[in-house]
């Protein structure tokens, strides 16, 4: 049976990063790490798939994305002293925002007024126990050092199922929406912190 988020299988939910002006932009200059915003987006998938509000004010014709919000915000200059705060030993001038695990539960509080916590050692059986109860967890994979958002367990085939905000990453067999992650490769290729979402 397969347990998670309330809309863990609701593909209009889903946030990808192929549509974010921020990657093309870093597109268009030829930076060849132009997938920096997958952890501001794999945390509106988390957001999203709870069911929380993501709809920002928009302007007349305009629609403005949630992700490439909460990503400028963690990268925004106003804000290094409070992330200096978050992480002391970090300067926020020296790396992007998004890339540091740290900085989201104050980032989506302030934002969106979602609870997030910052966990380190989750193992796959915490981590499948806690979307169970429906919570998603945003975790990042080793290689490629990548976000995504894990919001559904399948106990009979023993995965977790997740969304990846880069649809065009080799991994996926379904174009990032509910993608599978075995316990082996968890085991192999999960970074050792985690982003809980209530």
């Amino acid at each position: 049976m397969i347990r998670g988020t309330k809309y863990y299988n609701d593909s209009t939910r889903r946030y990808s990063q192929d549509n974010n002006p921020t990657e093309e932009q870093l597109r268009k200059h030829g930076i060849k790490s132009f997938l920096e915003t997958c952890g501001p987006t794999a945390a509106l998938n988390c957001i999203s798939a709870l069911g929380h509000n993501t709809d920002l004010d928009n302007l007349p014709g305009e629609v403005i994305q949630p992700e490439e919000v909460l990503s400028d915000f963690l990268n925004d200059p106003k804000n290094y002293d409070d992330l200096r705060n978050i992480r002391p030993s970090l300067n926020p001038a020296s790396i992007p925002g998004g890339r540091v695990p740290q900085y989201y539960p104050w980032a989506v509080k302030v934002l969106f007024n979602v609870v997030c916590e910052f966990k380190w050692n989750m193992t796959f059986d915490s981590v499948s126990f806690d979307v169970s109860k429906g919570k998603a967890i945003q975790i990042c994979f080793e290689n490629p050092g990548h976000y995504v958002a894990v919001l559904a367990y399948d106990d009979v085939k023993d995965e977790l199922i997740y969304n990846d905000p880069w649809s065009g990453n080799p991994m996926n067999k379904n174009g990032g929406f509910n993608e599978r992650l075995s316990r082996r490769e968890f085991i192999d290729n999960v970074k050792n912190y985690f982003l809980i979402y209530n």
